[in-house]
């Protein structure tokens, strides 16, 4: 590195690295709760096939 503005502009990308990280965290810890969505029950599946055969 042979300017010294290349240092500080590094350290300007860690810092602000460093605040978007503390910054996604803190929207992970503070953010509502996604809305409960409904879903049906699942549906039951009946035949009209009772096991029995019929006769030949």
């Amino acid at each position: 590195m042979d300017d010294p503005y290349d240092l500080v502009l590094g350290m300007f990308a860690v810092a602000i690295a460093a605040v978007m990280l503390i910054a996604g965290e803190l929207y992970f810890v503070w953010a509502p709760d996604p809305p409960q969505t409904y879903t049906p029950p699942p549906s039951v599946v009946t035949s009209s096939i009772n096991g029995d055969r019929a006769p030949n």
